[in-house]
């Protein structure tokens, strides 16, 4: 069995769904843009995009149907398996699909989201708050 391992932009979030056994399956898309540099232009030249399905079970599927919204302008990098999926319309016509059934799914937290205040950032060579001030090593 094959993983695969990509960064993406979230794309359409088809929801949080369960199956009649109630364990939780929820499916949303996510796009891989590609590049590559052009040497006669001296820049990045835009190559396309790859979409996959990615389909996430159980209780990690609830907690990124609370975590992950359509249009919010999120990435993630998604760590699964490729599975092919086979299909067919109502019309009789058949098809298949390539999806990614995910076994971890991290969100990339973009440059605007803020730490929480309880987390307050201490600088190189400064001491967490609380810290006794001796010149003493604690050991």
């Amino acid at each position: 069995m094959s993983q695969i391992a990509f960064p993406g932009n979230i794309g359409k979030v088809h929801g949080l769904q369960f199956s009649q056994d109630g364990k939780a399956r929820f499916t949303f898309s996510v796009a891989e843009s590609h590049s590559r540099f052009d040497k006669s232009t001296n820049a990045y030249k835009d190559t396309g995009t790859t979409w996959r399905r990615v389909t996430v079970f159980g209780k990690r599927a609830e907690t990124l149907a609370d975590v992950i919204q359509e249009g919010a302008k999120q990435q993630v990098v998604v760590i699964g398996r490729e599975e092919t999926r086979d299909w067919q319309k109502d019309d009789g016509s058949k098809g298949s699909s390539l999806e990614v059934v995910a076994d971890v799914v991290g969100i990339i937290p973009s440059p605007t989201q803020q730490a929480p205040a309880t987390q307050q950032q201490q600088g190189w060579g400064q001491e967490p708050a609380g810290w006794p001030e001796t010149n003493t090593p604690p050991f």
